[in-house]
């Protein structure tokens, strides 16, 4: 029974603190650069917090599993068209990519890159 609870417990703060991703009214602030198979590929504004992100990502994805959304602030680092797998992008695009959002984990993984002084 203490189990039980501690899982309903558990389960009930996960999903208080979940970002509200499916808001039907949210108007995307980047812009899909190209979709092919699994890759999608978004320029955005600089600036923007992990949350917008992943917004931005799920709302690219458009409910396709697998699904990545590749984020770049920088248009002359995405490729012309979208390879239909993420292995198939160029090196040079991968290492300036900001985030990928990854539709069916539902996760953003952060690409920054450490600065060294």
């Amino acid at each position: 029974m203490f189990a039980t609870r501690l899982w309903t417990a558990i389960a009930c703060v996960a999903w208080a603190t979940a970002p509200a991703l499916a808001d039907e009214d949210y108007a995307p602030v980047c812009e899909l650069k190209g979709t092919n198979g699994m890759v999608t590929m978004l320029l955005c504004p600089e600036g923007l917090q992990p949350e917008t992100l992943a917004q931005e990502g799920k709302a690219a994805c458009d409910g396709r599993k697998p699904c990545g959304a590749w984020v770049w602030t920088d248009a002359s680092a995405i490729p012309e068209e979208a390879p239909d797998a993420h292995d198939k992008l160029p090196k040079a695009s991968v290492q300036q990519a900001l985030a990928i959002w990854m539709n069916e984990a539902e996760q953003l993984i952060s690409l920054a890159k450490e600065t060294s002084e």
